[in-house]
């Protein structure tokens, strides 16, 4: 039996609970709320981690996209998404599934970044109609642009894991081994 409030309840004296709410923390999680909150439309707050991609269903190539983005994935306005590997070519997957199904998509990708570390991203790819969509029950609003909103961390690549590990093997070698200290809470041994 599923009851919305007390006053449903059969013994009146049995209160329920508050409701919760919980806060997204995932930059994809909030992207997507805040997207469902503003309409649809373009998601406003991740401008240096979002890009713009028009055509998602045809050519889908790239007309805008934040500093952060474009340094860490050597992205450009203008680009076209195309490539069989590389945050390209996820971008142009979530793009084609949100021709397909009008709807966001997440994803996360491990992506070995342009001279550095490999690195691990995740996001959400955002439908964005610029005319409300009407509902059609055999197919989905046409979609002209679509809002990728991204976040990622660098992780050590297995050579640079390997070095760490020798220089902080090394350096325990070298530590001077402290004292052992007695703990003085400890009761005396008689």
């Amino acid at each position: 039996m599923r009851v919305e409030s007390a006053a449903e309840w059969p013994d009146s004296r049995f209160e329920l609970p508050p409701r919760f709410a919980m806060a997204e923390r995932r930059m994809s999680g909030r992207a997507i709320d805040a997207w469902a909150a503003g309409g649809q439309g373009p998601v406003r707050g991740f401008e240096a981690n979002s890009i713009l991609i028009l055509e998602p269903g045809g050519m889908a190539r790239i007309e805008s996209l934040g500093d952060e983005v474009a340094a860490t994935f050597a992205l450009a306005a203008g680009m076209a998404l195309e490539g069989r590997d590389g945050l390209g070519a996820e971008l142009r997957a979530a793009c084609d599934l949100i021709a397909l199904y009008g709807r966001p998509v997440p994803f996360e990708a491990s992506l070995a970044a342009p001279g550095r570390a490999c690195v691990l991203a995740r996001g959400v790819a955002l439908p964005i109609a610029e005319t409300p969509p009407e509902p059609a029950p055999h197919r989905p609003p046409a979609i002209e642009r679509v809002q990728v909103i991204l976040s990622w961390r660098e992780v050590l690549d297995r050579a640079a894991t390997a070095r760490l590990k020798r220089e902080l093997t090394a350096a325990l070698r070298e530590a001077r081994p402290q004292p052992l200290t007695t703990d003085p809470f400890l009761p005396k041994q008689r």
